[in-house]
């Protein structure tokens, strides 16, 4: 995982927020949630400071957190390799966990046809 480009903090945190179904996902979410508070100093009594975006239903504070995360891994080395260590840590609970199959039969007539994410490119009826 490279802390790098914000399209991957926020694919890992995307993933991670819709992975609240399984026992994998929630884990991996609570401790994503952890490390961010580690990181921004919350969870202490010092000074009352403004909440972290951490509702995983809500598209824009799953953005938020993403822009948060990468921002931070940037200025700082040792939270973008706990970053790191928290996607190693948690592969298993961040992979998609469906598939989706789009079948073309009969007479339909289509020139061209992609399906996203994974592309297989088959010639064989």
């Amino acid at each position: 995982m490279d802390a790098a480009s914000l399209e991957t903090v926020q694919a890992a945190v995307t993933a991670a927020a819709q992975g609240g179904g399984s026992e994998a996902g929630r884990q991996a979410w609570a401790s994503l949630a952890s490390l961010v508070r580690r990181a921004f100093g919350r969870g202490t009594a010092e000074q009352e400071r403004p909440p972290l975006p951490l509702e995983p239903q809500d598209e824009n504070q799953v953005r938020s957190l993403s822009a948060l995360i990468y921002a931070r891994a940037l200025q700082d080395p040792a939270f973008a390799a706990d970053f790191t260590e928290w996607c190693r840590q948690n592969e298993a609970a961040l992979r998609p966990t469906h598939v989706t199959t789009n079948i073309v039969a009969g007479n339909a007539r289509v020139t061209n046809l992609v399906q996203g994410q994974t592309v297989t490119w088959n010639t064989n009826p």
